[in-house]
Formats: structure tokens, C-alpha cells, sequence
């Protein structure tokens, strides 16, 4: 179904791509002399932005001008901050946040809402995203790639919807932004002060008009490698009474292996149940280019073609050392325990794991392996002075490609004891294993996970706008249109059939009496059976200085193993056993999920005044019809046979995966989001701003994907729901808005989000299957919502005018942003937690210098505690405030050579979090600093 419809909307495209290319080609390019002087004379006019100060202005006049809330970052600021990607560089924005992945930039929380309620566009086009969610990765694309990137916090009925948080708009260059013939080039080296790697970055840009200034072309490309280390530190199940309060340490004090409460010792402890500490190496190469023609043939017509494309892989290899402090119920026996340890409380604080202490090594590997494109045309036709019309239509893909390639292998290793000690008053406890563990310690065979998705993304979309300027009228702009879209998200899922067939020294191989696995490397270590693994399976440690910066006293860098030699080990055991290991295609997981929109807007715009002052006005409406449809292996209750049993109540007839089939699942929906902004300008330096919105988010990609499965035991069928709609919000923005210069502004914003409600998974009626009633449960809209409310404040200011020289070239930008949230179901209320990802307070503040060809940027910004999961082990978790300091400057040595330096985390900062209370530390990473030493030229 949805290839049919992509095919279909493919052929539509296709053809309206010719048929604007016959429409162009049918004009008269043969235009006067004047007319050629005027068309070179405007791409004159247009010259790329460069300079601090001259970038501020730029995106003061964007933000001044526009009738709503926007805030924008124009070129200069892009390349001058030490940014490697988009959202290191939207991150200095007012209202912005942002999640890292090892120390780089990834994703980007708007006004506290992140993830699927922001949507993306390049040149206003969708783009696809190769995350499994409606997310967007923006580490995927360069900055060198970009002339700027605008934020629409405020709609206007033309823009894309699907965005409560926000619109983010990322726009490419083109040929005629330059006067003519430009090049330039630039070259990086890029040291990581964790790994100690120095590496490449290079991009070039080509940009140059012809036929007398009526075609253009320009290409950018850009390669760079990085080696990126994180140490940390992750420490999970907490004893907190309320929550998870069986969390404790339990002394088997008559040396049974087993915990009997009339003889045996339990106690609360701060130490948590798993003490883990992990070392992540990740390689990654970027490539990316950015193509664009422009062609104006009449004064009259101008076509625009653009095509953007990114290539990211990433290794993601990560190794392992955790220890486990509690009695766990699925493995035989409980960790003896000695010298134990009491804070004033009565609660553990330190214990010894003795009797051939155990240590899971844990390999895992999260590769990426991602490729994205986007190809658009755009033809614009001023058929009048006062009429303009416009057809553009684009394609984009993403596809993120894991055939099984995620590993999560544990072994297990023994030493004579593990001294964990959470007295001290640093982040992480002690902790000392004696003695070392080293590569030729016993290890056994445990738990081996193979996993991964493949993901591929499609989005279609034409949009056909008209912009009319009636002579007469209330409205001095009337802007209309129709936008028709198509977007397919697609998982392929693959994982290990039985992960631990390995375990327990053949144990699971009970399960499966037609395996003849071959037993004579089954021994038992400390009392538990396993595959002793041969000594060339064990690696040493590949790194050293774990945790440099931290107090505590840390163990020893540990040794890893070879997947490879692990799994020919496995295959001499098992051939049959092995390949359960490996990941094979999972029918059942994978899923397809398509939309397609149809949407219809029209929106006018009046000048006028109120108290002899201009008043601009705008008022819209979007209307959007929603067609979703979803296919994938699912249940078909329909099918289900059922049968009394004395002993089991109900049971299946046969299995429920004989009524598993390939199901289409479709529904649609209909919204009117209507949109008012007013603009006032008070003086000609004070603007006031009031816009009014209905907007929406679109359910999760999770939560429309085929899937049913019945429980038996409690009556309840579990079944997808792709009728699911939108999240839906009201929404206001007021802002006062003082533009004292060119280059300086104090602004103010208020905003409200009245969000109706959430989607969340729940009841959803009762179905008869087979003459007995189930209820439903699935993914629903639920009636309480929840109100956002914040306040952003603004300062920029150029010293030039204030300071003396050389200190006039001076100047500074601080921003400040505030944001509540308040659910409206009582209980969520009363726990007071936030929205997860909200961060209350956050701030950036920046420091720059212009003066004589030398620039230069002190750049700080700060968040505050975000939640992460409300209902986590132990209690609600937290990450902790965090703050990074950010350096950049650069040199033009003449007019076309420039040479720079940055250093991203000047002051080495780490990155932690804890479960309820700051004292229970759950997770402590360190990144280290990023230092770029480069050269450009450009002609």
C-alpha cells in the first residue's frame, strides 16, 4: 500500500518537475541589456554575510521583519563557533537545548519540548530522518554546508505543521547569494584530548554565475573524521523507601547460598545494585555536499534547484565493567559479603564482594551507518505586479542500515574480592578489585544479544503557493496554497533468537534436544557453571587514564574480548547454538508506517495603525487531512480460536503465532489550525509582538506500528491503534522587542502552550474473541493535557560606540530563557515533576572581539536539571545542571587567507546525573576537550 501510494505521488512529481522545466524552456531568454545590468546588479547586492557584527545584523533584521517569533543564526555565526553540526550551533539560541552524544551535539529540545515536537525542513522542505522516531539527528549534517538556520517558534499558516515545540528551518546556499566567481577552501585538524587522535576536516565551496548573470551553479562539499572517548561511570537500583525499597544488601550469614530472613542479614544501602564503569571509543566520518542552480531566464521566472546529501558512520564500540551488590533472582545464590560499612543513617555505605567475587565484561557495539539525502525544484512565476505563483516539489530519503550489527555480549570473570566504598564525599565510590582483573583471568561464557534495525525514511512533497497583492481591499497581501505529502517510515528488525544459549554452562541447551553441543569446556568457577572461555577469546585493556579528573579511587583498566573468536568458540560448541546467538530477521518487530497529508492554507496581511503607529496584522488558517496507514505482522482476533482447559482456564487452540499474519491498518484524520500575528511597532526602535496559534504533533511512529497479542491470564488484547490523532495545542507568544541599534537589542517573550492532551497507552474498549470478552489496550489520546509556560530575554550589544579603541571592538550576548510546566492529571501534578527533557532555567552568554581582521568568541552556555525518567530504578532520574565554556577565534592574514583556532570544552566538564537524590549518582561521564587549528582561503 504505501509503496503503491510513493510510486503514484512519484509519477505526479516527476511529471510536474518536466513540466515546469518546459514551462521555463518556453520563455524568452532573450532579454535587453538593461534587463541583464539589473539581474547582475541585484545578485550583486546579495553578498554572503562575513564578519560577527555583520551576521548579528543580519539576524536582527530576520527576527525585526518577520510578522512572528523567530530567532535565527546567519552564516558567520555558524562557522565561527566552534561547531562541528547544526545543533551546537542552535544551541545559542534563546529556548534552545540540546542532548549530546559523546560531547557532540545531536538533538535539540525547543522551549522544553523535544523529539517529536519540533519538525525539521531544508528550504522548507521535509526532511527525512534516519531515527526510528520522528526525531532528527542534526549531528548528521555540517555547518560548512549552511548559510543559516531559522527557528519559527510561532506559525504562520504557510509553514509546515506537526511542530508544538517548533519549525526549524535549515537553508542552503545559492549561486546568486555571490558576485559571480567565488572559492574557497578550507582545511582542520581536529585533536581530541581523550583519545589523543589528531584528524581531518576539509570543505570547498564553487560558486559562479553565467549567461550574463541569468544562471547560476555552486557545490559544497565537506569530509571529516573524528575519534571521540567517553570514560563513565553508571550506577543503577537505588534503595529509596517508596520506590524501589527491596533494593538492599542481603549477608548470608550461615553460608547456604541461600537468603532466609530468620537467620540471614538485610540492610538499606546508598550503593546501588549495579556499580558499572565503561569505556566508549567511537570513530566517525561525515561526508556531505550541497549542489545548487539557479536560473532566471525572464525578469519574470526564476527556477531553483537544490540537492543536499550526508553520509555519517560511526563504530560505537564500548567496553564494560560492572559488579552486581544485590541478590538477584534469576541467578542462583546471593554475593557474599563482608565489612560492611554504616552511614549515620543505618544504610550500607561499603561492602566487600568476597568468595571468587564475580565481574561482567560487557562488549557493546551501537554502530550507525546512515545516509540522507534531498533533492527539490522550485519554479516562481510573477505573472503579475501584484500576482506571483510557485510550484516546488522534493524528495527526500534516510536510511539508517543494521542487519544485526548492535552487540551486547557479557562474560563473566571472577576475582578474589571487590571493595566498594561510598563513604568518601566524591561522585563515584572506590572501588578495588583484588587482585587486578587481568586477560588471562577465568572467564566465562554468559549472555550474547545481537540486535539492530534498519531504518528507511521517505518523504515526498509537492506544494504549489500563490502570493497576491490586491490594489484595493483590507488586506495589502493575500497568500494561498495547497501542499501534498507523502512519508513512509519503514523498520526492518533483526535480533538473536536465544541470547543465552551460552549461559549456564548448557543449560538452555535442554530446550532444544535435537542439539548435540559438545560440554567438555564446561567448568565451574565459584560455584556456577560455565564455558570456560579459551585464553585467546580475552584481550588486554585497549586504553588507560579511565576517569582522568575524577578522585575517586578507580579500578584498573580491564581487559575485553574478541567478538569474532567469541562466536567461533560458540560455533565449535553449537553450530545449531550459534546461530540462535546471531541476529536473523525478525518478522513480528518490523513494521511499515505511512502518511499522507493534503493540506490547504490561506493567509492575508493588512497594514494599518493604531494610535498613528503601523500595525501589521496577519491572519491564517491550515487545513490538513491525515491519512495514515500501517502494516506489519500483527494478531488477527478475528482468526483466534479459544477452548476451556480444567487446568488453565483458557488456552489458545494451537499457538497464537498461527494467527499472526501480515495486516494493513489505515484511518485519517482532520485539523483546522487556525494562526493570528500582530506586529506593533510603538516607535520606530520598540516592536510589539502578540501571536495566537492552534498547532499540533503527530503521534509517535512507535505507537501507529502494526502489532496484537493477547494475555490470556488477565483478558486483555494488546493491539496497535492507527487511528491514533494528534497531540493538540493552543498556543500564544507575546513579546516586547527594542532594537537600539544595528547591532544591539533587548528582547522579551511570554509563551503559553495549552496542550489538550497526551497520547499514552491505556484501555480502549472490549472485543468478543471466540465468545469471550478481552479488554483493549493500546496507544490512546488521553483526556489530560498539560500547560507549558516560560519567558525568554534577549541582550546583544556592540561596544564599538561605547568602549575606546582597541576595546571598541568589543561586544556581548546573553540570553535567558524559563520554562513550567503543569500536568493536568492530579497525579501527575502532585509527584511535580516536569515534562521529561524540560529544562527550567538555562542560559548562554557570549563575549566576542572584531577588530583589525582578528575575531574572536568566548562562548558559555549553561541548562539546568533535566528529568529522564520519572519512573526509573530507584526513583525519578535526573541529569544535573551542566555548563560548557567554548572558545573560537580567527585571523585574516590578508583578504583571502584566514587561519583559526577553537577549543570546544575549555574547561574539561563533566556531565553527570542521579536517581532522586544528587548523592545517588547514577550516571558520570567525562568527554574531554575538542581543539580545531585550521586554515581557509577563499577568491
Amino acid at each position: 500500500m504505501i509503496d503503491n501510494k510513493r510510486r503514484t505521488l512519484s509519477l505526479v512529481i516527476g511529471a510536474l518537475v518536466m513540466a515546469s522545466q518546459a514551462v521555463a524552456q518556453d520563455t524568452d531568454i532573450e532579454e535587453s541589456k538593461v534587463a541583464s545590468d539589473s539581474t547582475a546588479a541585484t545578485a550583486v547586492e546579495e553578498v554572503e554575510v562575513t564578519g560577527i557584527r555583520s551576521s548579528i545584523k543580519s539576524s536582527l533584521d530576520i527576527k525585526r521583519d518577520s510578522i512572528n517569533v523567530v530567532d535565527s543564526i546567519v552564516a558567520e555565526d555558524i562557522g565561527k563557533f566552534p561547531d562541528q553540526n547544526i545543533a551546537e550551533a542552535l544551541q545559542r539560541m534563546s529556548g534552545v537545548t540540546i542532548t549530546r552524544n559523546a560531547g557532540e551535539g545531536q538533538k535539540v529540545t525547543v522551549r522544553g519540548l523535544g523529539g517529536d515536537y519540533n519538525v525539521t525542513t531544508i528550504n522548507g522542505r521535509r526532511m527525512a530522518s534516519e531515527d526510528s522516531s520522528r526525531n532528527f539527528n542534526f549531528d548528521l549534517i555540517a555547518s560548512e554546508l549552511l548559510k543559516g538556520v531559522e527557528v519559527y517558534k510561532s506559525p504562520v499558516a504557510k509553514t509546515q505543521e506537526g511542530g508544538i515545540g517548533s519549525v526549524i528551518n535549515i537553508q542552503t546556499r545559492r549561486p546568486m547569494d555571490f558576485p559571480g566567481l567565488v572559492a574557497q577552501a578550507s582545511v582542520k585538524g581536529i585533536y581530541e584530548d581523550r583519545t589523543k587522535d589528531t584528524n581531518p576536516q576539509a570543505s570547498f565551496l564553487v560558486s559562479d554565475t553565467f549567461l550574463d548573470g541569468k544562471f547560476g551553479a555552486l557545490l559544497t562539499g565537506v569530509y571529516s573524521e573524528r575519534t571521540l572517548r567517553t570514560d563513565g561511570y553508571y550506577g543503577s537500583g537505588f534503595y529509596n523507601e517508596g520506590a524501589e525499597d527491596w533494593m538492599t544488601v542481603r549477608q548470608d550469614m550461615d553460608g547456604d547460598g541461600e537468603f532466609d530472613p530468620a537467620v540471614d542479614n538485610e540492610y538499606g544501602t546508598v550503593i546501588p545494585g549495579y556499580v558499572q564503569f565503561r569505556n566508549w571509543q567511537d570513530t566517525r566520518k561525515r561526508i556531505g555536499a550541497n549542489l545548487a542552480l539557479q536560473w532566471r531566464p525572464r525578469d519574470d521566472v526564476e527556477v531553483n534547484f537544490d540537492g543536499i546529501y550526508s553520509s555519517y558512520d560511526t563504530n560505537g564500540e564500548e567496553s564494560q565493567a560492572s559488579f552486581v551488590t544485590y541478590d538477584e533472582w534469576w541467578t542462583p545464590g546471593v554475593p557474599s559479603v563482608g565489612d560492611l560499612q554504616f552511614n549515620k543513617d543505618g544504610l550500607v555505605n561499603a561492602l566487600t564482594l568476597t568468595d571468587g567475587a564475580m565481574v561482567e565484561i560487557l562488549n557493546t557495539t551501537t554502530p550507525r551507518n546512515t545516509q540522507t539525502y534531498q533533492v527539490g525544484t522550485n519554479v516562481a512565476w510573477d505573472v503579475s505586479d501584484n500576482f506571483r505563483v510557485a510550484m516546488d516539489v522534493s524528495h527526500s530519503e534516510a536510511e539508517s542500515r543494521n542487519t544485526g550489527d548492535n552487540r551486547y555480549v557479557v562474560v563473566r570473570g571472577f576475582v578474589d574480592q571487590v571493595r566498594i566504598d561510598a563513604s568518601n564525599s566524591n561522585y563515584l565510590p572506590d572501588v578495588t578489585m583484588t587482585p587486578a582483573l587481568s586477560y588471562d583471568s577465568p572467564f566465562g561464557a554468559h549472555y550474547s544479544w545481537n540486535s539492530g534495525s534498519t531504518i528507511k525514511d521517505a518523504v515526498s512533497e509537492f506544494r504549489l503557493d500563490a502570493d497576491w497583492a490586491p490594489q484595493h481591499g483590507l488586506f495589502n497581501s493575500v497568500k494561498f496554497g495547497l501542499n501534498l505529502g507523502d512519508h513512509g517510515k519503514d523498520r526492518i528488525t533483526y535480533a538473536s533468537t536465544n541470547p543465552s544459549m551460552f549461559s549456564n554452562g548448557g543449560y538452555y541447551f535442554q530446550s532444544y534436544p535435537d542439539f548435540t553441543p559438545d560440554l567438555s569446556t564446561v567448568q565451574t568457577i565459584s560455584g556456577l557453571q560455565f564455558f570456560r572461555l579459551p585464553a585467546d577469546v580475552m584481550q588486554a585493556p585497549r586504553f588507560d587514564n579511565f576517569l582522568d579528573g575524577e578522585s575517586s579511587k578507580l579500578p584498573a583498566p580491564w581487559p575485553s574480548f574478541d567478538y569474532n573468536k567469541l562466536m567461533a568458540y560458540y560455533e565449535g560448541i553449537s553450530p545449531e547454538g550459534a546461530a540462535l546467538v546471531r541476529a536473523t530477521y525478525q518478522p513480528t518487530q518490523s513494521f511499515d508506517v505511512g502518511e499522507s497529508t493534503l493540506a490547504a492554507y490561506i493567509q492575508g496581511d493588512m497594514e494599518t495603525s493604531l494610535l498613528d503607529r503601523p500595525l501589521i496584522a496577519n491572519f491564517g488558517v491550515r487545513v490538513i487531512q491525515t491519512s495514515v496507514d500501517s502494516s506489519g505482522y500483527s494478531l488477527d482476533p478475528g482468526e483466534v480460536k479459544l477452548e476451556s482447559d480444567p487446568s488453565a482456564g483458557v488456552k489458545v487452540v494451537g499457538t497464537l503465532a498461527d494467527y499472526q499474519h501480515k495486516m494493513d491498518f489505515d484511518d485519517s484524520y482532520v485539523d483546522a489550525l487556525p494562526s493570528m500575528n500582530l506586529k506593533w511597532n510603538l516607535t520606530d526602535e520598540l516592536v510589539y509582538r502578540l501571536d495566537l496559534a492552534k498547532v499540533i504533533t503527530r503521534p509517535s511512529i512507535d505507537s501507529l506500528q502494526a502489532y496484537g497479542y493477547l494475555d490470556l491470564n488477565k483478558f486483555q488484547l494488546h493491539t496497535s491503534n492507527p487511528g491514533l490523532e494528534p497531540m493538540r495545542a493552543n498556543q500564544l507568544d507575546t513579546s516586547l522587542e527594542w532594537y537600539f541599534s544595528d547591532y544591539g537589542a533587548l528582547t522579551s517573550t511570554l509563551f503559553f502552550k495549552d496542550i489538550n492532551s497526551f497520547t499514552e497507552y491505556g484501555r480502549n474498549g472490549t472485543r468478543t474473541i471466540d465468545g469471550y470478552d478481552f479488554d483493549v489496550y493500546s496507544s490512546v489520546n488521553g483526556d489530560k493535557g498539560a500547560m507549558v509556560r516560560g519567558a525568554e530575554l534577549t541582550y546583544q550589544q556592540s561596544l564599538s560606540n561605547i568602549l575606546p579603541a582597541p576595546l571598541d571592538g568589543f561586544g556581548v550576548q546573553v540570553n535567558y530563557t524559563y520554562v513550567d510546566s503543569e500536568y493536568d492529571d492530579p497525579e501527575r501534578r502532585k509527584a511535580g515533576l516536569p515534562f521529561v527533557g524540560m529544562p527550567q532555567n538555562s542560559y548562554n552568554a557570549v563575549v566576542y572581539y572584531e577588530k583589525d581582521g582578528a575575531q574572536a568568541r568566548l562562548a558559555y552556555n549553561w541548562r539546568g536539571k533535566v528529568l529522564v525518567n520519572p519512573e526509573d530504578w530507584g526513583g525519578p532520574s535526573w541529569n544535573s545542571a551542566y555548563g560548557q565554556l567554548d572558545f573560537s577565534a580567527d585571523y585574516d592574514v590578508t583578504d583571502n587567507y584566514n587561519i583559526s583556532l577553537s577549543v570546544t570544552n575549555l574547561t574539561n566538564e563533566r556531565n553527570w546525573g542521579y536517581v532522586m537524590r544528587s548523592n545517588q549518582v547514577s550516571h558520570l561521564e567525562r568527554y574531554g576537550r575538542t581543539i580545531n587549528l585550521g586554515a581557509s582561503a577563499h577568491f
